[in-house]
C-alpha cells in the first residue's frame, strides 16, 4: 500500500507542477509565438483536474484501508481507539477538501484566462464589446457581430494616463458583468514598457487585480507631474520653417489636445489667451505669420480662438492648393524626363567636342 501511496503522491505533484505550467504560459503569453498552444494547454488544464479528482478519491481508499489496518492491530481501548480514528478521519477530510477547493479555485481563474485569450487577440489589445456595452436585450439565438472595441494601450508616459485611466475604467473597470480575473487580463494586455512592469511579478488572479490597478495608480495619479508633461509639451512645439498643411496642421492639434486635458484634471485655461497667442506666433513661418498679420488689423489684443479659427482656415486653403498624388507624379515624371534630355545631350555634346578635338 505504501508504495501505491507513494506513486499516488507523485502523480499530485504532477498535476500541481501542470496547473504551475499553465499559470507562467498565460504570463509571459505573447500572441505571435504561443497562440496556437492555447487550444492544448486547455486540454492540459481539464485532464489534469480530472485526474486530481481520481487521485484524491483513490489516496482518500487507501488512507481508509490503513486506518482499518491500524485499528485491528492496535491494542488501544476500543473508546479510545474509535475517537482517534475519529479525529484521524475529520481532519483528512478536511485537507483533502482544501486541496480540491484550492485547485478548483485555480482550475477555474486559468481557465478563464485561457478562454480570454482564445476569444480576443490580447496581444493587440482588441476585444469584443464588452457585456455591459451590449444592448440591453439580446437573442440567444443572435449571429449579430458586435464592433471591435479597441482598448488603449499605456505604456507609462505620464501625460498619456488620464485618457487610458478614463477609457479603461469606463470599458473595464467599472464593467460588473466582467470578472476580476477577466479585468486583470485586460488590464496586463493594455500595458506594455514601464507600465507594464510596475505590475508584472504580480501573479495573474481574482484577488490581485485591485493591487494590479491600486499599484498604477499610486504610480501616475500624480497631477503634478501630468500638469507639467502636458506644458512641456506646450513648450516643445518646434518653428515652423515653411509654410504647409501638414506642418501647421499638428500644433493646432497639440494645442487643442494638450489644454483640453489641462482643463479636464482641473486646471483653469480660460485666461491663458495671452499667453498662448505669444506662444503659438513665436512659431509660425514668416508667411503665415504676415498672413495672420494682416487678417488681424485690429489694435486690440486677439484672442487664441481667433488665432486658431484663422490658422484652420489656412490649413484649409493650403490642403485645397496641396498638389494631387497625380500631380506630384506628372511633376516628378517630367522632372525625369527633362533630366534624360539634359543627359542626353551633354554626351552628345561631349562626342562632338571629341570629334572636333581630334
Amino acid at each position: 500500500m505504501s508504495g501505491d501511496l507513494k506513486d499516488l503522491k507523485s502523480q499530485q505533484r504532477q498535476i500541481r507542477s501542470t496547473f504551475d505550467g499553465v499559470k507562467q504560459f498565460i504570463q509571459k503569453f505573447k500572441r505571435e509565438k504561443y497562440e496556437s498552444q492555447i487550444e492544448t494547454r486547455l486540454e492540459m488544464l481539464e485532464a489534469a483536474m480530472k485526474k486530481l479528482y481520481s487521485v484524491r478519491r483513490k489516496m482518500d481508499i487507501l488512507l481508509e484501508e490503513g486506518d482499518e489496518k491500524d485499528s485491528a492491530d492496535s491494542k488501544e481501548a476500543p473508546e479510545s481507539l474509535q475517537a482517534r480514528l475519529t479525529m484521524l478521519a475529520e481532519k483528512r477530510d478536511a485537507e483533502s477538501v482544501a486541496i480540491i477547493q484550492t485547485a478548483e479555485d485555480n482550475y477555474c481563474e486559468l481557465k478563464s484566462a485561457l478562454q480570454l485569450l482564445v476569444a480576443k487577440p490580447v496581444g493587440e489589445t482588441l476585444i469584443q464589446q464588452p457585456p455591459a456595452l451590449a444592448p440591453a436585450v439580446q437573442g440567444a439565438s443572435s449571429k449579430v457581430k458586435l464592433p471591435e472595441i479597441k482598448l488603449p494601450t499605456f505604456g507609462g508616459r505620464i501625460r498619456e494616463w488620464v485618457t487610458f485611466r478614463d477609457m479603461f475604467q469606463s470599458l473595464i473597470h467599472r464593467n460588473d458583468q466582467l470578472t476580476d480575473i477577466e479585468k486583470f487580463t485586460y488590464l496586463r494586455s493594455s500595458l506594455v514598457g514601464e507600465a507594464l512592469q510596475e505590475i508584472g511579478t504580480i501573479e495573474i488572479s481574482a484577488a490581485n487585480y485591485r493591487i494590479a490597478w491600486d499599484l498604477l495608480q499610486k504610480r501616475f495619479e500624480n497631477k503634478k507631474l501630468i500638469v507639467k508633461a502636458h506644458l512641456d509639451a506646450l513648450f516643445a512645439e518646434e518653428p515652423i520653417k515653411r509654410e504647409s498643411y501638414d506642418a501647421l496642421s499638428h500644433p493646432i492639434s497639440e494645442y487643442d489636445r494638450n489644454l483640453q486635458m489641462l482643463n479636464k484634471i482641473g486646471e483653469d485655461t480660460s485666461n491663458w489667451g495671452t499667453i498662448l497667442v505669444y506662444m503659438i506666433c513665436c512659431r509660425l513661418d514668416s508667411a503665415t505669420l504676415r498672413h495672420w498679420e494682416s487678417h488681424h488689423s485690429s489694435k486690440e489684443v486677439p484672442t487664441y480662438d481667433e488665432l486658431i479659427e484663422f490658422l484652420r482656415n489656412q490649413c484649409s486653403v493650403l490642403q485645397s492648393i496641396a498638389p494631387t498624388k497625380h500631380q506630384l507624379d506628372i511633376r516628378r515624371s517630367n522632372q525625369c524626363n527633362l533630366m534624360v534630355v539634359v543627359h542626353f545631350v551633354e554626351m552628345v555634346c561631349t562626342q562632338h567636342l571629341n570629334v572636333n578635338g581630334s
